[in-house]
């Protein structure tokens, strides 16, 4: 008997296009990483741009020509850009000063982005039922 794929609540388009669109960011992060181009980004950068509420359009300009987040500054996503600076700035107040202790992290600001992201998706999924 073949399995029909139910219809998805719009809270679970929801949430799965915050994970899309968080997943997203990450390669796009990565792939600044990868370019060796940005270790100068310090920690202290990215503090400074979460408690300013404007991390994604900080990235954009200091990774210029690496980084396109167009889509996630958009309302193409909803607003996620409002989603993710509040989402990242609670990590931020529970954690800032802890980077090395809980994620391994003590140098560049955008492996500081690249955990910090992954742990809003982890956060995200906590609560996510299993199929059987």
């Amino acid at each position: 008997m073949a399995h029909r794929a139910r219809p998805r609540p719009e809270a679970d388009k929801k949430e799965s296009m915050k994970v899309s669109s968080l997943t997203s960011l990450i390669l796009q992060v990565n792939s600044a990483i990868d370019s060796g181009k940005y270790a100068s980004i310090s920690i202290s950068d990215v503090h400074s741009a979460i408690e300013q509420r404007s991390l994604l359009k900080f990235l954009t300009t200091a990774c210029k020509g690496n980084i396109d987040l167009s889509l996630h500054l958009s309302n193409n996503l909803g607003n996620f850009e409002a989603y993710y600076e509040s989402a990242i700035g609670r990590i931020y107040d529970a954690y800032a000063g802890d980077e090395r202790r809980k994620w391994g992290i003590q140098n560049q600001g955008l492996c500081l982005v690249l955990a910090w992201t992954n742990e809003i998706i982890q956060q995200a999924l906590m609560n996510v039922e299993l199929p059987e």
